[in-house]
């Protein structure tokens, strides 16, 4: 996640993103945090990015899940993962 860094003079650190595509119909529990609060940036740091999760569906729907959900999902459905930045430290120059 390019730039999901909160900016400082020390930036935080970028999130990643995940997909997961499913190969049979089951039942998916996510249980993630930083999807309603973002990262806090420290001693004049900007804060991180929010994580952000959907289950993207075999019609191309993509459906957001917050941070905490179970939901069915079918063959060929991706759960989609984007962790959220780290806060910056420290004023910008």
């Amino acid at each position: 996640r390019e730039n999901s860094g909160g900016s400082g003079q020390y930036r935080g650190g970028d999130g990643i993103i995940r997909e997961i595509e499913y190969r049979r119909p089951m039942t998916v529990s996510i249980l993630s945090e930083r999807r309603v609060y973002a990262p806090k940036g420290i001693m004049g740091g900007k804060d991180g990015a929010r994580g952000q999760n959907f289950l993207i569906r075999k019609d191309g729907r993509r459906v957001y899940l917050g941070g905490k959900n179970t939901v069915d999902v079918q063959p060929g459905e991706i759960l989609q993962i984007l962790t959220p930045g780290g806060g910056g430290w420290g004023y910008t120059s």
